[in-house]
């Protein structure tokens, strides 16, 4: 089984930092593997430059999505209900009914996706952007 126990225990080399969050986002993973049909729910993930940002991404559906964020790294700073200082990576694993908490810097303008890299679930909906603000 998948499960976030490892992710709990893993520790960066280099901390991103213990900057407090300007915008802080809830994104919901949502599917039904009957009809094969994923989506990501939130907000509009837009960002201006020099932000600290962090997602809570809660993965409601019945299957595991490794979730990738482009141009940029970010750390996990929260599994579950519990605060971690973990990995800095640019994909991180949602098992089935959990929630991971990431943060990063804004530091790279653009407009990034951020989806699921099971690549037929991010074909089907569960893929949106990183938007930097004008």
């Amino acid at each position: 089984m998948l499960g976030l126990d490892l992710e709990q225990t893993l520790r960066p080399l280099k901390p991103a930092g213990d900057r407090r969050a300007h915008r802080s986002y809830g994104v919901t993973l949502t599917g039904d593997m009957a009809k094969y049909s994923w989506n990501i729910q939130g907000d509009a993930l837009d960002v201006a430059v020099g932000n600290r940002v962090e997602f809570t991404i809660r993965n409601m559906s019945m299957m595991s999505h490794p979730m990738h964020l482009h141009g940029h790294k970010f750390q996990v700073v929260g599994v579950n209900s519990r605060a971690i200082s973990g990995a800095v990576r640019d994909t991180v694993l949602l098992p089935t009914m959990s929630y991971v908490t990431i943060a990063f810097d804004a530091d790279n303008p653009g407009h990034w996706p951020f989806h699921c890299h099971h690549l037929y679930h991010m074909a089907s909906g569960m893929m949106t952007y990183v938007a930097y603000q004008a």
